[in-house]
């Protein structure tokens, strides 16, 4: 078994008419998500995506939200942050969500899933996925979920090579923690991470082989705060703010 990066989900109002400043992100055309009522538009840079989410039936994501599966559902932060703007969580893929399931029980630790999810888009295609969740009440950060994609690996590979912007690469992601010995000990667990770098300003986590990085920071609340990105075309750092989401440039 092997996990990696998948992609971030990024809350976003009115995301129709949203676009990143000088397009430099380029958004693709998503679907929806009919039983959470939510749909999307993708960002796809070389070795993940960015989820730009939002809310096309209000009630509907209020009531999936109550359900023992909505409460811990990929978009259930949204409603929990009373709909503030911003990243929400993110996804690990896997290629054998079984056997995630089966480790994970066998330490204690209780999931929902897999849980069979697709997604439409306006031709009608339709894409098919699984989604197991980590369902511990108690967390501070929201768990990253994991994700196995019905499609054959090879194939979806081949389908998404003509909308990545490889000259992209998420290389870290920023969290912030009140307790930041809680949320590494668990992602330690959860996802058998381990610390490449622990001192006074942040922990450093890595998963597997994979080449992203998550620091995590003592804050005053606990959130997903900035993706940071290699530019292979840029001379110097830059970043923006935008929607409640940091994008940093490197």
């Amino acid at each position: 078994m092997t996990l990696k990066l998948d992609h971030i989900i990024h809350y976003v109002q009115r995301l129709k008419d949203f676009n990143f400043p000088g397009d430099v992100l380029k958004i693709h055309s998503g679907g929806k998500h009919e039983r959470l009522g939510t749909h999307n538009r993708l960002v796809y840079l070389s070795n993940a995506y960015v989820e730009l989410l939002d809310i096309y039936k209000i009630e509907q994501l209020q009531k999936i939200v109550k359900s023992e599966e909505g409460r811990v559902s990929f978009p259930s932060k949204i409603v929990q942050d009373g709909f503030r703007q911003g990243f929400k969580t993110l996804a690990f893929e896997t290629d054998d969500i079984e056997k995630e399931k089966q480790r994970l029980e066998a330490n204690g630790v209780e999931v929902i899933g897999p849980i069979k999810m697709d997604r439409e888009n306006k031709k009608g295609d339709k894409k098919t996925w699984r989604l197991l969740y980590i369902a511990d009440n108690d967390y501070l950060v929201k768990p990253p979920f994991f994700i196995q994609w019905d499609q054959d690996a090879e194939q979806r590979s081949e389908q998404l090579a003509p909308l990545r912007q490889n000259h992209f690469t998420i290389t870290s992601i920023n969290i912030e923690s009140t307790d930041r010995a809680v949320t590494m000990a668990r992602w330690q667990k959860w996802y058998q991470m381990e610390v490449s770098e622990d001192n006074e300003d942040f922990t450093e986590l890595k998963i597997g082989s994979d080449e992203v990085v998550y620091r995590i920071f003592d804050g005053e609340r606990s959130s997903y705060k900035s993706i940071v990105i290699r530019d292979e075309e840029t001379t110097s750092p830059y970043s923006f703010i935008i929607r409640g989401g940091e994008y940093r440039f490197v």
